[in-house]
């Protein structure tokens, strides 16, 4: 899957599940960082759900968060596997000359 289809698919599963994209990085063409929030804890298992409909198949530590009530912060990291060279972006210099 290429990176665009995948960050994709993430932002619209976060969304669908009643969740919300609060930041995010991009490392060039390698790597990709989502940063989240969600309601509770339900709505953070819709959100894996979709996630494994999607085949993006999350590793997650459910046991480690708290109150079934909380609303949730979270992070999806993605590594972008493939053998195109990084991409490079001409960035202008700043000062007076």
């Amino acid at each position: 899957m290429d990176r665009h289809s995948a960050i994709h698919k993430l932002s619209t599963a976060i969304s669908q599940s009643g969740g919300w994209v609060s930041d995010h990085t991009l490392l060039s063409n390698k790597a990709a960082t989502i940063n989240f929030e969600i309601d509770d804890v339900p709505a953070y298992k819709e959100l894996l759900s979709k996630l494994d409909e999607a085949t993006l198949n999350p590793s997650t530590e459910l046991e480690k968060i708290g109150n079934k009530n909380n609303a949730i912060q979270g992070q999806l990291t993605v590594t972008f596997i493939h053998d195109a060279p990084d991409l490079k972006r001409d960035i202008p210099a700043l000062g007076s000359g």
